[in-house]
């Protein structure tokens, strides 16, 4: 039966138990799920060329095996096969080509094939977090059908483009915008859209990006003590009398209105590198608690909250998993040559960062693959919530990545282009993610210039982050876009003396990464670099 076949006939149990009763498993049983998968992955892997190529032409007969034999993957493992999106080097047929950024403004896209079977699973995985999204209690949740669709993210080629076509026939919703007009506009020009409908007919729904969410409460709220005038007759009449009473609430109140003061959600889904600095702010706008999920390009959507909402837990049917520790992460970091360990999910600590590692399974193409994204184990088990498997809180790109709000990645090579284009007399320099007051990213840059300190001051550093912004523009439309559409300030540049990154590196006895995700605390840099405590966010 279909979604909507159960949700007619109110079968909410079954419901439940169908696409949630992952949430039961032990441990035990997760990895028996993993072990024959990943086995049935390696079969179909071993007779293709791209994995004869991965695999160097061996093929392993068990889990332990595979990890001993197979080697810790990049995307330049894969580039020459994939990127000429040529299906005759795959394990499996793709139904579709998904792409997306290799690195900001200087590498070419990135592209991945999805299977029939790994599009199979993403309609699974979307219909079970759009269930999760409206519960707050295990077993009981508010969708039902024909529910309106605020759908906030990018269409195809983009992974989040496949969530309106992988549910069609399966269950029915009222997409704002519809999709194949959406398809045809800027994604600013869909969200407004898709808004605009939301005023009109209500939504009941929402999935986005957990920066643009924020940035559209935050623009509702500051444009409610507009009076511009509206067509009362394009409203429906529910939404028209929520909106009367939340404008005179307003105005006898003297206070902006916010927009859950007008919609009453059912169900958030939120995704994005910072979602967890920008949860709070969604559920203070938008009055729900967001389910906050996690997927990416090459790995598809692998991991969602419970109806808690309190961490992350990864499906075990959609790619393999292997965890680096943070530790053994650094250590390959400064030696490109040593391997670093890697453990499995029933081998992993609470309150431990790790690197994970993805083989995607169904025929996808990635085996022991980096995807470049560090989660913390926050604990093994939930056993107030009756959940035995493993919580994850995202943390960050790896280092040396700085990705701002899900819009760009700045690595050292980008930054060092940057530099370079702009002919500034700089010395040394390092780059670290901050976030400011309203828990928006921002990059932290500490310069070092060549010809000494003397004279040099506010209005040069001013000067320097000025520079430097116009050529991050010209090199990155990403990045160009964090302020149109987010409001973000994304540079901020402190001069420091000259040669205080290599005395830090020469107390420290190991070299410092130019560029550091939010994790990488640069106190102790600062505090060489003079008498005042450094590292505090921007207000």
């Amino acid at each position: 039966m279909t979604m909507d076949q159960m949700l007619k006939e109110k079968r909410y149990d079954e419901i439940w138990q169908r696409y949630c009763s992952f949430l039961d498993f032990s441990i035990d049983h997760f990895m028996d799920i993993q072990n024959r998968l990943l086995l049935e992955q390696i079969d179909l892997y071993s007779k293709c060329e791209l994995g004869k190529k991965i695999m160097n032409g061996v093929v392993p007969k068990s889990v332990d095996e595979f990890r001993r034999l197979v080697p810790l993957t990049t995307y330049e493992d894969y580039a020459d096969l994939l990127l000429p999106k040529n299906k005759d080097v795959l394990p499996s047929e793709p139904l579709v080509w998904i792409q997306t950024t290799w690195e900001g403004g200087r590498a070419p896209l990135k592209v991945a094939p999805i299977s029939k079977a790994m599009i199979d699973m993403n309609r699974e995985f979307a219909l079970t977090c759009f269930i999760l999204s409206t519960s707050t209690k295990k077993g009981e949740f508010k969708l039902r059908r024909n529910m309106n669709f605020l759908n906030g993210m990018a269409p195809l080629p983009f992974l989040t483009g496949l969530l309106p076509y992988s549910i069609q026939g399966d269950y029915t919703v009222n997409f704002f915008p519809d999709i194949e007009e959406g398809n045809n506009m800027s994604f600013g020009e869909r969200n407004k859209t898709g808004f605009k409908l939301g005023m009109q007919k209500g939504i009941d729904l929402f999935y986005g990006l957990s920066s643009i969410i924020v940035r559209m409460g935050e623009s509702f709220s500051e444009g409610s003590t507009n009076s511009g005038s509206f067509d009362v007759f394009s409203y429906d009449m529910k939404m028209l009398s929520r909106l009367v009473r939340a404008k005179v609430r307003s105005k006898i109140k003297k206070v902006p209105m916010l927009p859950k003061d007008v919609f009453d959600l059912k169900g958030f889904v939120c995704a994005g590198t910072d979602s967890l600095h920008f949860k709070k702010k969604i559920e203070d706008y938008w009055g729900v608690k967001p389910l906050e999920i996690f997927g990416g390009t090459e790995a598809v959507a692998i991991g969602s909250e419970s109806w808690t909402k309190n961490g992350i837990i990864l499906w075990p049917n959609i790619c393999f998993y292997e965890f680096i520790p943070i530790a053994e992460f650094y250590k390959n970091l400064e030696n490109p040559k040593y391997t670093p360990k890697t453990y499995l999910i029933n081998e992993l600590k609470a309150d431990e960062y790790y690197e994970i590692v993805i083989t995607t399974l169904k025929g996808g193409a990635f085996a022991r693959y980096r995807i470049g994204d560090v989660f913390k184990c926050e604990s093994l088990t939930r056993e107030e919530d009756g959940i035995m498997l493993p919580h994850f809180r995202y943390v960050d790109r790896i280092a040396p990545v700085i990705d701002l709000a899900g819009f760009t990645r700045i690595t050292q090579a980008t930054i060092s282009d940057v530099i370079n284009m702009s002919k500034l007399d700089i010395h040394d320099w390092i780059a670290v993610k901050k976030y400011d007051c309203q828990q928006r990213p921002y990059v932290s840059m500490h310069i070092e210039i060549k010809h000494g300190q003397n004279g040099v001051g506010l209005d040069n550093a001013e000067l320097i982050k000025d520079t430097l912004e116009i050529y991050f523009r010209y090199f990155d439309e990403d990045y160009k876009n964090l302020r149109k559409m987010l409001g973000i300030d994304p540079l901020q540049v402190e001069i420091i003396p000259l040669g205080t990154i290599k005395k830090y590196e020469s107390s420290v006895n190991h070299k410092v990464f130019r560029v550091n995700p939010n994790y990488f605390d640069v106190t102790e840099i600062l505090k060489l670099a003079s008498s005042k405590q450094g590292g505090d966010d921007l207000c």
